[in-house]
């Protein structure tokens, strides 16, 4: 069945401004820093109409649950790509999904950047599959939780990026 969720910030900058953070060559660097997540650039694409690619590596939180160790992978890591389309109407719309090596766990949905006023609302809205019985509902709730928190720090990163 899998696990939905949904996370929403607003920024007083524009949108383009912040897709130009979240979607640029130093994105990584400033994860890096401020989250102390590892996080490393692996791939970047420029698209014709505007859009890019970004493909990141991050390594996964402190305090996963013991019973989900055996489904992790030995570096600990995550890739994360997102797809950011072509600017529409001022907002900016894409995917996301992460990637965890060996794990039986689906992630991914979609995020926009929209105009409110002067600012903009940063939405991201996802589901967490994990096809294991027993474990997997709980698993699923797990993971959604930390990318919704994680999603709020990434938010602070871009507020700190933006002072």
């Amino acid at each position: 069945m899998g696990k939905r969720f949904s996370r929403t910030a607003d920024s007083d900058a524009d949108v383009e401004t912040v897709f130009a953070i979240l979607s640029g060559e130093d994105w990584a660097d400033h994860k890096a820093e401020h989250l102390g997540d590892g996080s490393l650039l692996v791939s970047r694409e420029v698209h014709a109409d505007g859009g890019v690619t970004l493909v990141l590596s991050r390594k996964l939180p402190d305090g996963v649950p013991g019973f989900l160790h055996r489904f992790l992978p030995a570096d600990r890591r995550v890739i994360t790509t997102d797809v950011w389309g072509p600017s529409v109407d001022g907002c900016r719309r894409g995917t996301w999904a992460a990637h965890i090596a060996g794990a039986p766990a689906k992630l991914g949905g979609t995020m926009r950047l929209e105009p409110v006023g002067a600012g903009n609302c940063h939405t991201i809205d996802g589901e967490v599959k994990v096809p294991v019985p027993i474990i997997g509902g709980k698993t699923e709730s797990f993971i959604a939780e930390q990318i919704v928190r994680l999603a709020e720090a990434e938010a602070a990163v871009v507020r700190k990026i933006l002072l």
